[in-house]
Order: C-alpha cells, then structure tokens, then sequence
C-alpha cells in the first residue's frame, strides 16, 4: 500500500486505508467504511482529512451529522446529504437526479405532501440509493454519515440498502460511531449496527503510544514535554487525543495535569451515564468481584458478563481485565 502523508499524529494506517477505499470508489468499486471509537479518539478527523483527499481527486463530498437531542425529523443525516447534493447540481442536473429517483429527494426535503414514512421503505431506499448514484455518473461520489451512535434505525436501515445497492458505482460510502455505546446491552442500533458492519471495512481507532502521546503535546502547545510528563499524560488519558490535547493545554497554562478539563470531564460524564447499574471502575479487579455480581463461580469469569460492566475510567481507551484468580 503507497504511504500517504497525513497531519494527523499516529493514524497512517486508518488514513492509507480511507484513501485505499476512495481509489477504488473513484474506479468504479463503491465501498462501505466505518470508523469506530470511543469519544475524542479522532474519528471526526479523520474522516474530515480523507475528505478534503476526495476534494482533491475531483470526489463530490456530501455529509451528515446526527442529532443526539432529539427533535430531528427521520431520516435527519440523509435529508442533510440530499441538501447537499441539490446545492451542487445545476437546475437541470437536479431535474435528472428528481426524475431518476421517481421525486424521493423532494419527500426527504419536505418538498411533497407526503411524509418520507408514507412513501414505503423500499420505495424510499431504492429513490435515495438512486439519486446519488445517478449523480456518481458525473463525477465519483463521497457520502459522510457522523455519530450514527445517535442516528434514528431508518437511516442505519438506508446506509445497509445504498452499501449493498452501490457496489459497482463510483460511490464510497463512510460512516463513524462509538462502538463502545452501540454495543452496549439494549442499544437500539446494536442489531442493526452488527449486520452494517460485516458489508463494511471497520477502522477502529485506539489510543496514541507513547511517542505519538509526546509529539501530539508538543504540537498542541508548541514546546516539547519531558519524558516524565509525558508518561503520565499517556497513562492518565490513555492516549485519546482529545484528552490529551486538554492535557496539554491545561500543562501550558500552568495548571497541573492531574486536574480534569471540563470538556474531558464530560466525556467521561456521558460515557458513565450510559452504564448499567453494575459498573465496576478500574483497570484492574479481582475475579471475585464479577463473579460476585453476576452470582458465577470465580473460575469461569474470564470477563465481565451480563450487565456487568467494566469502565476503564483512569486510563480511557484502554479495556480493564481480570486479575488471575489467585491474585490478591
């Protein structure tokens, strides 16, 4: 695979692959990627660099975001790239796209008296599928879908359908989510989010090594941590980008890097308030406790089970593990 030369610290495989997948679309073979993480691990990112790579190679690059407050309308993200790709065609473009996906556009953008779920799935998933591939024939297509974590099940349901609808057309289609809440116990995408992902090439982003923890400080504030502190940094955020870009500010200010930034303090918020009631903190935990909770002999628990879940609270990022059985 030809090196690619990204700003972003510590991601050259997951950016190679992107752009992998982009050439492919460009020659004719759509795709399906997904990037997964946790919160602040850089999925937004990059994503945003492999877009302005499809810009540069003459890609149309259309997006949309979910809501996670509710009030959006169904299909929210969709309606959002059908906008898009009304903003980019001529009027006359625009009338093939309409006529070619038989007026499903003008639904999603509340232009018809019917309501998008009057129309039918099918009828809606074959129309919108139909217009972006009608305007791949100008010219190769890029379709961001952002934190489908919070998107409503039709529009994961029309993702599944344009995957497997596009295969051999100029279209590549990327989304991200937070693995970590999907595929927690009563999630309603999980179902869902588990079928999308065996059409897909999955990214999955982890935390930054140490080094990349250092360069990425360094970058942040424009001096070079110690070796010591940079460790710590490392240990405490796990190398999540997010968190130790705030690490990193809060050291230039003069603060300690001990304290927590409001911005990772939210995170952390989020993700607590997403876990069962049986939660155990910590990297590290004895086998007795699980087994305790979830009334298992301790010899057979080898990992959280059930509803009992394990936050790596200290070091996000990182999964906690059991200590052996005979560990004190």
């Amino acid at each position: 695979m030809t090196t690619v030369t990204s700003p972003l610290i510590g991601r050259e495989h997951a950016i190679e692959t992107l752009h992998a997948e982009l050439s492919r679309a460009i020659d004719g073979h759509g795709g399906l990627v997904l990037v997964t993480g946790e919160a602040g691990i850089g999925k937004t990112a990059l994503v945003t660099e492999a877009a302005v790579a499809a810009r540069r190679r003459g890609a149309l690059v259309l997006s949309g975001s979910c809501w996670q407050s509710g009030g959006a309308p169904g299909y929210w993200p969709w309606v959002q790239v059908v906008r898009g790709l009304r903003r980019s065609c001529t009027a006359g473009e625009w009338a093939e796209v309409e006529d070619a996906a038989g007026g499903v556009p003008a639904a999603l953008l509340g232009e018809r008296p019917e309501e998008p779920g009057e129309i039918g799935d099918f009828v809606l998933y074959d129309g919108v599928t139909t217009a972006l591939v009608t305007a791949a024939q100008r010219r190769p297509l890029m379709i961001v879908l952002d934190d489908l974590h919070w998107a409503d099940p039709a529009s994961v349901r029309l993702l599944e359908f344009a995957a497997r609808h596009t295969w051999f057309e100029r279209l590549l289609l990327v989304g991200t989510y937070r693995d970590v809440e999907v595929e927690l116990p009563g999630h309603p995408l999980r179902p869902l989010m588990s079928s999308l992902a065996i059409r897909a090439t999955t990214v999955t982003l982890t935390g930054l090594g140490r080094a990349e923890v250092g360069a990425l400080m360094a970058r942040t504030v424009g001096r070079r941590p110690d070796d010591a502190l940079v460790a710590e940094v490392h240990r405490r955020t796990g190398g999540n980008p997010f968190f130790v870009e705030q690490a990193a500010r809060l050291w230039q200010s003069g603060g300690p890097v001990e304290a927590i930034a409001p911005g990772v303090r939210d995170a952390v918020q989020q993700r607590l308030s997403l876990l069962p009631e049986a939660a155990v903190p910590g990297r590290r935990f004895h086998r007795r406790l699980p087994a305790a909770v979830t009334a298992e002999p301790a010899s057979g628990v080898d990992r959280p089970a059930g509803e009992v879940t394990v936050l790596a609270a200290a070091r996000p990022g990182t999964n906690a593990t059991p200590c052996p059985a005979s560990s004190r």
